[in-house]
C-alpha cells in the first residue's frame, strides 16, 4: 500500500514537472517572439523554437542554451524581400520569475547567427531595377561549384545577343559582389563583351538586418542566395 502511494506521488510530481516545463517553454517562446517582432518591425510574430528538455533546468538558472526564430517574406529595403530569415540565438539570459510574471527588461543574448535567403525572383527584380542599360535583361539561377548562373539577352545595334555565363558571389565591405568567371559571355561578340561584362560585374549594397547583424559569407542554393550574418552581445529590448 505504501509503495503504491509512493508511486502515485512520484507520478504526480513528474506530471507537475512536465507541466511546469511546458509552461516555461511557452513563456520563453512568447517573450522571444514578441521581442524579435518588435525589434525587426514585423507585422506578425515569428515562429520560435526553444531547444532543450527538460527546459526547467535552463529556466532555473536563468539562461537558455539555444533559441531559433524564423521569419518568412521579410521586406527589408530597396525592393528586396528576404524569403526566409533563420536566426539562431545562444546564451539567452532571462530569470524565471521575470519571465513568468511578464516583468522582463532587456534580454541579453550572448551571440546570434542569421541566415537570410533571398530568392532568385527578388534578385532578378533588384538587378533589373539597377541595370544601367534596359536593353540588357538577365535572370539568375543556381550554377555549379557554388556559383550563380546568368542567362538573358542583350539588344544592340548588332541585333539580339544571347547572354550565358557564371559569376562568383562574395561579401565585401557590406556589399554583395558579382564577378563573372573568365569563360563567361563566350557567345557575345568581342566588340560588346567588355561593355556587357561591366554591366554584370557589379556590387549591390546589402539591406540592413535587425540586431546589428554583419554579413560574413554567402552561399548559392536552389532557392536563392543565402547570406550568413553574425552578431554578439545582442539585447532583445
Amino acid at each position: 500500500m505504501i509503495i503504491r502511494r509512493l508511486i502515485g506521488v512520484v507520478l504526480v510530481l513528474l506530471v507537475l514537472l512536465v507541466v511546469i516545463d511546458r509552461v516555461t517553454w511557452w513563456a520563453a517562446r512568447r517573450v522571444v517572439a514578441e521581442r524579435v517582432q518588435s525589434e525587426a518591425g514585423l507585422a506578425e510574430r515569428p515562429e520560435v523554437e526553444v531547444h532543450g528538455f527538460p527546459l526547467l533546468t535552463q529556466a532555473l538558472r536563468g539562461e537558455y542554451d539555444q533559441v531559433n526564430a524564423k521569419v518568412d517574406d521579410l521586406s527589408v529595403q530597396d525592393g528586396v524581400t528576404v524569403d526566409e530569415l533563420d536566426v539562431e540565438m545562444r546564451g539567452i539570459h532571462a530569470s524565471l520569475g521575470d519571465l513568468v510574471n511578464h516583468e522582463l527588461g532587456d534580454v541579453p543574448v550572448e551571440s546570434a547567427v542569421a541566415d537570410a535567403t533571398v530568392g532568385y525572383a527578388s534578385i532578378d527584380k533588384v538587378v533589373a531595377d539597377n541595370m544601367p542599360d534596359e536593353n540588357l535583361k538577365v535572370e539568375f539561377t543556381e550554377g555549379t561549384d557554388g556559383r550563380i548562373s546568368i542567362t538573358g539577352t542583350y539588344q544592340s545595334p548588332l541585333g539580339s545577343t544571347q547572354i550565358q555565363g557564371d559569376a562568383t558571389v562574395t561579401i565585401k565591405d557590406g556589399d554583395l559582389v558579382l564577378e563573372l568567371t573568365q569563360d563567361s559571355l563566350q557567345d557575345v561578340p568581342a566588340t560588346l563583351r567588355s561593355s556587357v561584362a561591366s554591366m554584370l560585374n557589379r556590387s549591390y549594397h546589402l539591406p540592413e538586418l535587425p540586431f546589428g547583424f554583419e554579413a560574413q559569407d554567402v552561399t548559392i542554393g536552389g532557392e536563392g542566395v543565402t547570406v550568413r550574418a553574425t552578431t554578439s552581445k545582442v539585447e532583445l529590448g
